[in-house]
């Protein structure tokens, strides 16, 4: 496990996805984090996580172009919040794809170093790489590189965006904050269909009881089963859009039917079933 500034990272179980894809398609891969203005700082890398004779040969000359193509493409991708494949700034195929908590990023899953099926004199064309003194070392190394048509590497950033969402959905990059309370809401809010108390809120979060019902009212100005009626009410006004009463009240941690009515009627002023003929 890697602390990073709020970011918690399980390096084995993510490793183990990249080096999975790095082996079966023979490609770079890695999650890359801890971003400054310039170029990422560190990396999780798969199998295959050095870097390809061609790029090692641009760089001696040309790395101004790779660390401004990195730095245009975290931007893009980022702003677009969503997986971007293009071409770098000297015609390899490259993959980033962004992870978010929350509006927090997190890094970026990356595969690439992946030439096309162009000719290498096409590439020298489109990308300048006539300025490059070693031109003809760059074309002998481009040629013995692996070919991936395009429409693989779709699929494959489409497996990086499985990728993506398991990381995410068993928690192994988490953003952490030194506040115990923001533990706190993120209990709530990620329990609301299980039976929630102070006791069981407390041991998540690692303080005390007391902690939870002094300091929770303190800065939410709400006691924590106050809070947790209201964030289970809201949820409960969605889920009756689309759900009996009684499968709303199960997924809203209530399992007696009309203790959830009566909570229900407190907080919105009707009955579920009132409220359901409103919508």
């Amino acid at each position: 496990m890697v602390h990073k500034d709020e970011i918690v990272i399980e390096v084995g179980k993510i490793k183990e996805m990249l080096d999975l894809c790095s082996s079966l398609f023979d490609i770079r891969t890695a999650f890359i984090y801890a971003i400054d203005d310039e170029q990422y700082i560190n990396e999780i890398a798969g199998n295959n996580g050095d870097y390809q004779n061609y790029c090692m040969i641009v760089q001696k000359e040309l790395k101004h172009r790779c660390i401004a193509c990195d730095r245009d493409k975290f931007k893009e991708a980022q702003t677009k919040r969503e997986r971007l494949l293009y071409q770098c700034y000297n015609g390899l195929y490259e993959m980033y794809l962004p992870l978010f908590i929350e509006d927090h990023l997190l890094g970026y899953l990356h595969f690439g170093q992946v030439r096309s099926e162009k000719d290498f004199k096409v590439i020298k064309a489109k990308y300048s790489l006539y300025e490059h003194s070693q031109v003809e070392e760059l074309e002998k190394n481009y040629n013995t590189m692996k070919i991936f048509e395009k429409e693989k590497l779709v699929l494959i950033s489409e497996l990086f965006q499985q990728f993506a969402d398991t990381i995410l959905r068993n928690k192994l990059i988490e953003l952490k904050k030194a506040k115990p309370e923001f533990y706190l809401i993120k209990y709530i809010e990620e329990n609301l269909h299980k039976p929630v108390d102070i006791h069981s809120a407390a041991q998540f979060v690692g303080v005390s009881p007391s902690f939870v019902t002094h300091k929770f009212k303190e800065i939410y100005g709400k006691s924590f089963h106050e809070y947790l009626n209201h964030s289970r009410m809201e949820q409960a006004k969605k889920l009756l859009r689309k759900y009996p009463i009684i499968e709303t009240a199960q997924m809203c941690g209530f399992n007696n039917r009309y203790h959830f009515s009566k909570v229900f009627k407190k907080a919105v002023g009707i009955t579920p079933h009132e409220y359901q003929i409103s919508q």
